[in-house]
């Protein structure tokens, strides 16, 4: 009579580093654009224009903000999402400089540039 052990293995892969850092810049400045844009826009007055404006960047900042948590959760979607978050942020921090010379923007650019490339790296796949 013999017996077999069988053992399973619970060992999950690791994320790197990498990933954890990039979901936590852009859910930073998902919070606090989200929370800027409220509060910049009132501060100028609120006209329909910026009701607007306010809607649309609390939408896109929701959704950066699902994204992230679907990439820490390692769901399928959290990934392009992430990057695509990341892309829209980078595309208006450029906006925000040549329409507006808003040089406060720069921070969220780089932050969002900086996310984009630890999200890209082939370690955090």
């Amino acid at each position: 009579m013999t017996t077999a052990t069988t053992t399973h293995s619970t060992a999950t892969r690791r994320r790197p580093a990498s990933v954890l850092v990039a979901a936590i810049l852009l859910g930073l400045i998902a919070a606090v654009g989200g929370y800027g844009s409220i509060y910049f826009t009132g501060l100028e007055g609120w006209t329909a224009l910026g009701v607007c404006f306010v809607v649309a960047y609390e939408f896109l900042t929701l959704t950066g903000l699902i994204a992230v948590v679907a990439f820490l959760r390692n769901h399928s979607l959290g990934r392009p999402g992430v990057i695509l978050y990341a892309t829209w942020m980078i595309y208006f921090t450029l906006f925000k400089l040549i329409a507006f010379q808003e040089l406060q923007a720069i921070p969220f650019g780089v932050i969002a540039a900086v996310a984009l490339v630890l999200v890209t790296r082939r370690s955090a796949r």
